[in-house]
Order: C-alpha cells, then sequence, then structure tokens
C-alpha cells in the first residue's frame, strides 16, 4: 500500500513539473510584440486603453479585408476594432474572446459567420478542433516555432504590446480580380447544418457574450466564391434558435452594393479597399441605428483616435484611388473581351 501511495505521489510531482515546465516554456515563446501577436493586425487590440472598444468585430481573412472600423469612427465616432485574421476558427474566437472581455466591455459583439463553414485542406472537423483548441490552451503548441527568434539577450526581456494599429485591424487591399459567378445565392431549398463541434462552440459564444451584457451581431461578410444559401439557411437557422439577429450582406435585400468585377482583389473570395468601404458604411449604418453607441470623437480620453482617424483619412484617400484606377482598368479589359 505504502509503495503503491508513493508511485502516486511521484508520479504527481512529474507531472506538476512538467506543466510548470510547459507553461514556462509557452511563457518565454510568446511573441514580445503584440505586432505578430496573431498574424494580420489582430493583436493591436491589445495596445488599446482599457474599455475603449464598442464594437469588436471577429472573424477570419474575409472580416479582415472587409470591414473597417476607423471609418465608423471618422463618420460617427463610433470605436471598434476588428480581430481577424487568415483561418481564424469559431474554436480560436471564442478563447480569443474570453481574453479580450479581460481588458474590453464591447457594447456590440460582430461575429463573421464564414468561420463556421471554413477549415483548412483535409482537415476533418475532429482534428480542426482539436489542434485549434489544443493551441489556445497550451501556449507552448501555439508558439512552438518562436524558438528560433530567442536568443540569450532577449530571453528575459518584457513583453511589449503597447503597439496600436490605426486601421483598428483593417487590412486594405487594393488590387482587382474581378468574380464572373453570376448569381451565387440560387435557392435549391437546402440547409447546411452547422457541424456538431462548431455548433458547441457558437453556443458558448453565445453565452460568453451574454455573461459580459455584450450584444451579439450576426453577419457574413459578401463572398462569392464561397458563400451560398445553403449556408446563410443554416445561420438563420441558428440566430432564430438563439434569439439573435443576422445579417448576411450576400442577399439581395441587404446587398451594400458589391461590384464584383471592381470589388474584390481575388475573384470573390474577399473583398477589397472599394467593397470595404460599401461593406463598413453598410453595417456602420445599422450599428448606429440598432444600439446605443456613443459618439468619442473630441472626448478626453480618445485623442489618440483623432490623430488615428487623421493618418487613416489620408492613407484611405490613397487607398482608394489607387483600388479606383486599377478597378477603371479591370473594367477596360473585361470590355474589351466581351
Amino acid at each position: 500500500m505504502k509503495s503503491c501511495i508513493k508511485h502516486i505521489l511521484h508520479v504527481t510531482a512529474f507531472l506538476l513539473v512538467l506543466a510548470m515546465a510547459v507553461f514556462l516554456a509557452g511563457h518565454y515563446l510568446m511573441p514580445h510584440s503584440n505586432r505578430y501577436l496573431s498574424g494580420y493586425t489582430a493583436g493591436g487590440i491589445l495596445g488599446e486603453d482599457f474599455d475603449t472598444i464598442d464594437v469588436l468585430v471577429m472573424g477570419d481573412s474575409n472580416a479582415a479585408q472587409g470591414i473597417s472600423p476607423m471609418q465608423w469612427y471618422c463618420d460617427s465616432g463610433v470605436t471598434g476594432y476588428t480581430y481577424a485574421s487568415g483561418w481564424l476558427s469559431v474554436y480560436n474566437i471564442y478563447y480569443r474572446l474570453r481574453s479580450i472581455y479581460e481588458e474590453q466591455s464591447p457594447k456590440v459583439v460582430v461575429l463573421c459567420t464564414d468561420v463556421v463553414y471554413s477549415r483548412m485542406g483535409d482537415e476533418t472537423e475532429l482534428q480542426a478542433a482539436i489542434g485549434d483548441i489544443t493551441d489556445e490552451l497550451i501556449p507552448l503548441v501555439r508558439f512552438h516555432d518562436n524558438w528560433k527568434d530567442l536568443t540569450w539577450d532577449n530571453l528575459l526581456e518584457e513583453h511589449d504590446y503597447s503597439w496600436r494599429d490605426t486601421n483598428k485591424g483593417f487590412t486594405p487591399i487594393t488590387t482587382v480580380g474581378a468574380s464572373m459567378r453570376g448569381d451565387y445565392m440560387y435557392d435549391d431549398g437546402s440547409r447546411e447544418p452547422i457541424p456538431l463541434l462548431v455548433r458547441l462552440y457558437l453556443d458558448r459564444i453565445v453565452k460568453l457574450c451574454r455573461d459580459h451584457d455584450s450584444e451579439l451581431l450576426l453577419i457574413t461578410v459578401p463572398a462569392s466564391s464561397s458563400w451560398n444559401l445553403a449556408r446563410h439557411n443554416g445561420i438563420q437557422s441558428f440566430a432564430d434558435e438563439n434569439g439573435l439577429t443576422y445579417l448576411d450582406y450576400n442577399m439581395a435585400d441587404t446587398d451594400p452594393g458589391i461590384n464584383w468585377k471592381t470589388d474584390t482583389p481575388d475573384g470573390g473570395s474577399h473583398l477589397n479597399v472599394l467593397g470595404a468601404q460599401k461593406l463598413t458604411a453598410a453595417l456602420g449604418t445599422y450599428l448606429t441605428g440598432h444600439y446605443a453607441l456613443e459618439d468619442h470623437r473630441g472626448q478626453s480620453g480618445f485623442e489618440s483616435w483623432d490623430q488615428d482617424a487623421a493618418a487613416y483619412t489620408q492613407s484611405m484617400t490613397d487607398a482608394l484611388a489607387q483600388n479606383q484606377q486599377a478597378a477603371d482598368y479591370q473594367l477596360s479589359v473585361l470590355e474589351q473581351t466581351a
């Protein structure tokens, strides 16, 4: 009996030491800057002052390239951030949102629903879930490649997560690659069911938002190459079951005026700056019309936002001009080949 207890104690001690080693290794392998914390510029939210983000957008690359929160601030003084990067999953979003709530108290969380049906390569749903959940819970797994950047000089450096992104997570793309698919939202009477594990984490996101008194708004960014009515019906069913508002900007009644010949850089997978400006304006109008969102322009504590707005306006003026030039060229090519 004593030998059994001794064995259990040895195993327990080993597991505790192992867990501590994994935790410490994960801590030291975390990026030293929030500039590259999550790909794109999502990590810039960690540089924002506490409780200054009123609208938090979460999604993958469709959201990062399609929604520009600084446009809202310029138009109506609403503070927002697009926390999004390529292939961010529902699992990633749940854990990142939980972490963001430690520093921000968004009144509205906008969840971009293309993440519900997307996953990388040939992964099964179970493989995707295990991989992403493990990455979120064990930093050592997520940041294991960072050992290449460690040196004796930076090993004990304090992490500096003070960097702020003027675009507030938005990634402007100014190239044009037309989509010629035609009507991609035709009605075949079907509904694509939400995968079981994804549904489980969607339910957790709903509860997390309600526990923090955030309104959860579901939207779908226009994407002619990956969205269809069957997926719309799947999300609409989930929204109806949970009493949530769902805006699908691929539908005719909410279409922000996307021109698939000029407003996409890659044949309909994402939006460029021209498309993002239209979508952001439409979503901003809905937000200010349906939620009590304050105008922070000129307020004490938001001086940095006023400065960012000036820089953003100049950069976007240049980006829109560049994108329009590319769009005009694309239209001329299509006319010549018609």
